[in-house]
C-alpha cells in the first residue's frame, strides 16, 4: 500500500564533480567509523566473508541461516565435516559442510521436518543461540530484558551474549529476538565472540559505480533507525529488493524530473541540488527534510513497517533520495 506523499523539493548550491568516500575492507559499502567497521574488515582478513558481490558486502540486508552457517564454519577455522541428512541441504550446496559441522557439534538439530530453511533470514535469538552453542552453552542468569521471556530458548543464549560482551541489546530493555539479524550485526558478533581482534583498516572498497552512494544509504538508515529506536520503535532492516527498487527510482528522477513513483509501497523522496557536499551530510539534508514533513514522518515512524529500501544518487543535478517501506 502506498500512502498520501508531500514532494519534498530543496535547491542548493552549484554542483561540484562528486568524490568516492573511503570504504573498509575492500567493500565498498562499508564506510569506516561506523560500529560495523572493524568486524567486516576482521571478516575479509579472516576469509570469513568475501561480500555478496564483488566489491560491495552489503551490510544492512538481513542474514539467511545459509550465511551465518558458512560465517561460523569458517570463524572456527572451516572444520571438515559431512553433509547433514537433512532434506533442504544437498551435498553442492556453498553451506553444506558448515551444517553438517554444526549438526555434528550440536549447534543445530535443523527446524521441523527434517529441514534446515537455509534461505529463511536468521533472526537475531537464533544466532545467539549458535554462538552460545559454539562457546560449549555455559549457564548465565537472565538477562533484563522485557523482551526475552525466561523460558525462551534463546534467554540462556542472550544473557550469555551480554555477560561476555558480545551484545548489549537494541535498546537497554530489548533485545529484539524475532528481528532478522543484519549482515553487519553478524559481523559485529562474532567479531566480540572472537575478541575483538586489532585490524588494520582498509580503505580501498569500491562497490557499484558510486562508493559514495552507499555511504550515504548506510548513514541514512542510522540516522532513520536512530529516529525509531528514539520513539521505542522497532529497527528496520534493508530488504535487497526495496533497495534496488529505490536505487533504480533516484537514478530515475535524477534522469528524467523530481516525481513520485508507482511502486506499491510506502515512500518518501527527496532531492538537494548542492551535489558537493557529502553522503553523510547529503543522508542528514534528506533526513532533516522528511522529519519535517508530516506525511513522511509518518511513513518513517510507522509501528508495522518492519523493512526499508534505501536509493541514493548523485549526478550534476545533484543528490535524489528515495526510502520505501512496507511490512
Amino acid at each position: 500500500m502506498r500512502t498520501t506523499r508531500r514532494l519534498t523539493l530543496l535547491v542548493g548550491l552549484s554542483m561540484v564533480a562528486a568524490v568516492p568516500v573511503q570504504a573498509v575492507g575492500g567493500f565498498g559499502d562499508v564506510p569506516d567509523g561506523y560500529y560495523y567497521t572493524a568486524p567486516v574488515q576482521w571478516m575479509a582478513d579472516a576469509g570469513i566473508s568475501s561480500g555478496t558481490r564483488p566489491g560491495c558486502f552489503t551490510p544492512e540486508s538481513t542474514a539467511t541461516r545459509a550465511e551465518a552457517a558458512a560465517f561460523l564454519h569458517r570463524s572456527v577455522g572451516a572444520p571438515s565435516a559431512q553433509p547433514a541428512a537433512l532434506a533442504d541441504v544437498a551435498p553442492s550446496d556453498f553451506f553444506a559442510e558448515a551444517v553438517g559441522w554444526m549438526v555434528v557439534e550440536g549447534i543445530t538439530t535443523g527446524t521441523d521436518g527434517g529441514m534446515f530453511e537455509p534461505y529463511r533470514p536468521l533472526t537475531r535469538g537464533e544466532i545467539a543461540t549458535f554462538l552460545h552453542r559454539v562457546d560449549g552453552a555455559p549457564a548465565t542468569n537472565p538477562a533484563d530484558f522485557v523482551d526475552v521471556p525466561a523460558g525462551a530458548f534463546y534467554a540462556e543464549a542472550v544473557a550469555w551474549m551480554v555477560a561476555e560482551g558480545i551484545s548489549t541489546g537494541v535498546t537497554a530493555s530489548t533485545f529484539e529476538p524475532n528481528r532478522a539479524v543484519t549482515r553487519a550485526e553478524i559481523a559485529t558478533f562474532l567479531y566480540r565472540a572472537a575478541g575483538s581482534p586489532t585490524v588494520a583498516i582498509d580503505t580501498s572498497g569500491f562497490c557499484d559505480a558510486w562508493p559514495d552512494l552507499s555511504a550515504a544509504e548506510a548513514a541514512s538508515l542510522e540516522l532513520l533507525n536512530r529516529l525509531r529506536a528514539d520513539l521505542g520503535l522497532s529497527r528496520l532492516a534493508r530488504d535487497p529488493t526495496l533497495d534496488r527498487a529505490a536505487r533504480d527510482w533516484s537514478r530515475t528522477m535524477d534522469a528524467s524530473g523530481f516525481r513520485h513513483s508507482s511502486l506499491p509501497y510506502y515512500e518518501n523522496i527527496a532531492w538537494w541540488s548542492a551535489g558537493s557536499i557529502t553522503p553523510q551530510a547529503a543522508a542528514q539534508r534528506m533526513h532533516d527534510m522528511w522529519v519535517n514533513s508530516p506525511g513522511h514522518y509518518s511513513n518513517m515512524t510507522r509501528p508495522g513497517h518492519t523493512v526499508t529500501g534505501i536509493g541514493f544518487w548523485r549526478s550534476a543535478d545533484g543528490w535524489h533520495a528515495t526510502h520505501l517501506f512496507s511490512s
